[in-house]
């Protein structure tokens, strides 16, 4: 049985691979809409699984991860950027505030699936206009919920909770899991 990531976040697969595994990348192509009628937490758990149920299909008797990263402020949602100028916008949200990085994650094999949904609390400094623009016209915050990268923004005061939540994995809950999941399949087999 192989490790299958459903995701190809660069960030995701670092920190996979910073825990030793060997994996495949084969991303899911469905749809990203969450259901916020169940609860922020629950909906971003529930777009993990759907990721994960998609990518099983083709790998029906393999292991398969699959997660998913919001950044919520006052209850609201911020998802990747759509062009700089909501970029900026989020950024100027974001200064000198906290908010809640929620990472939805589901390990399956066959017919077992674990799920969760991590939260971590991000303090920003406060940030001035010139700093919000250079890092938007960098081009790296395009690809990021919540238009930031806390890896290579240095715009974070402090944070309480995982870090590698915040880069796109909580990694050890999820080799918690992924470890609890592997030894409930040797033992079923």
């Amino acid at each position: 049985m192989k490790i299958v990531l459903a995701s190809q976040s660069p960030r995701r697969k670092e920190i996979l691979a910073d825990l030793g595994y060997d994996f495949d990348v084969v991303p899911s192509h469905g749809e990203e809409k969450l259901d916020l009628e169940m609860g922020i937490d629950r909906a971003v758990e529930i777009l993990a699984i759907e990721k994960a149920k998609e990518v099983q299909k083709q790998f029906p008797n393999d292991c398969i991860v699959a997660a998913d990263t919001i950044v919520v402020l006052d209850d609201k949602v911020l998802g990747k950027p759509v062009s700089q100028n909501e970029a900026i916008d989020v950024l100027v949200d974001l200064s000198g505030r906290k908010h809640e990085v929620k990472t939805g994650v589901c390990v399956s094999i066959k017919n077992m699936d674990i799920s969760f949904c991590e939260t971590t609390q991000v303090y920003f400094r406060d940030l001035n206009k010139q700093e919000i623009l250079d890092y938007v016209n960098s081009g790296r915050c395009m690809d990021k919920a919540g238009s930031y990268g806390i890896q290579e923004c240095g715009f974070v005061d402090h944070i309480e909770g995982s870090y590698s939540n915040v880069v796109g994995l909580p990694k050890e809950k999820t080799n918690g899991v992924l470890e609890e999941m592997l030894r409930m399949q040797k033992t079923a087999v």
